[in-house]
Order: structure tokens, then C-alpha cells, then sequence
């Protein structure tokens, strides 16, 4: 997933509102949704790793660099060595 769906599938979760976490991270409501649409997607990094925090995940998480366990793949020593 992207960052913009992350941001939304998380604050979703959580059951917070658009207002809620805009005011925590310090933005404005329709900077949320432009962050969670992509309209912005140059994100400020401190903003990500306040979000992260707000949001309960890590920054890796949110950017969608971090695999979940269940998509991970686990190579067998032989298959290392080819």
C-alpha cells in the first residue's frame, strides 16, 4: 500500500477523525485529506514521524516499506545460494 492509503487505513482503524488527527499533527483538516488523497505527497519527513506516533505505527510502516508477516518470504538456504 501507499503512504496516502496507510495514513487513512490507520486513522481509520483507530476511529479517528480527519479533525482529530489534523490537530494533533499540527495541520489543518484539508491538509489531512490532501495528505490522504496524495494530492500532497512530498511530506514533510518530521510530519510522517508525528503522524507515526499519533497513527500507533512506526514511519517504515506508514511509507509501506515494512512487510507484514504474512507477505514476507522466507528463502531456504539452498535457494540463498543460487
Amino acid at each position: 500500500m501507499s503512504l496516502k492509503e496507510n495514513i487513512k487505513k490507520k486513522r481509520l482503524e483507530l476511529n479517528l477523525t480527519l479533525e482529530e488527527v489534523a490537530k494533533k499533527l499540527l495541520v489543518s483538516k484539508p491538509t489531512l485529506q490532501r495528505y490522504e488523497s496524495g494530492v500532497i505527497s512530498n511530506i514533510p519527513s518530521d510530519k510522517i514521524e508525528h503522524l507515526a506516533e499519533i497513527l500507533n505505527t512506526t514511519p517504515a510502516a506508514l511509507m509501506g516499506w515494512e512487510q507484514h508477516e504474512k507477505n514476507e518470504i522466507t528463502l531456504t538456504d539452498e535457494e540463498k545460494q543460487l
